[in-house]
């Protein structure tokens, strides 16, 4: 379990909370929790995508000295017979970094989806704390209001 609906599933977000003091005060936790998850998943996302950048590099030198050693097999006719084992064993390295590129890659989209859902999650419990917070301030006001009337009628049956 995890993220905002683990926070509903405990009641600490349901309505009708029978304690609404402790709900507000639990929630900038919540919230620190769900920032704290989007920075750990910002970091994996971030290895990921070093790790993206690493398999296209390594790739890249392999096609390269590829493309070198056939240029001096073109030269060298010893070298030219040993060219073609070379080239099957620098295509077959190709070939696994390849498949680990494309791994990495439906790694790094799912990773991407999950920051999604964390930033989705943080902004839900953020909303609702804004919520709450004008709540609160909406019942303080009314209640001022309410304190401020009984004063007002107080002093006009004093006055009468």
């Amino acid at each position: 379990m995890g993220g905002f609906f683990y926070g509903a599933e405990r009641g600490i977000l349901k309505k009708g909370n029978h304690h609404k003091r402790t709900c507000v005060k639990s929630l900038p936790t919540l919230i620190k929790l769900a920032s704290q998850r989007v920075r750990n998943q910002r970091l994996r996302l971030g290895e990921f995508e070093k790790k993206d950048k690493d398999l296209n590099q390594q790739m890249t030198v392999l096609r390269e000295n590829l493309k070198f050693e056939a240029d001096r097999a073109r030269m060298d006719p010893m070298l030219g017979l040993q060219y073609g084992r070379y080239a099957q064993q620098v295509e077959g390295q190709i070939a696994k970094i390849m498949f680990a590129f494309e791994e990495n890659k439906k790694r790094l989209f799912r990773e991407q989806d999950r920051l999604a859902v964390l930033f989705k999650e943080q902004k839900v419990l953020e909303i609702y704390k804004d919520q709450q917070n004008a709540k609160i301030v909406k019942e303080q006001e009314a209640q001022e209001q309410k304190n401020m009337d009984e004063l007002a009628s107080r002093l006009k049956r004093k006055r009468a």
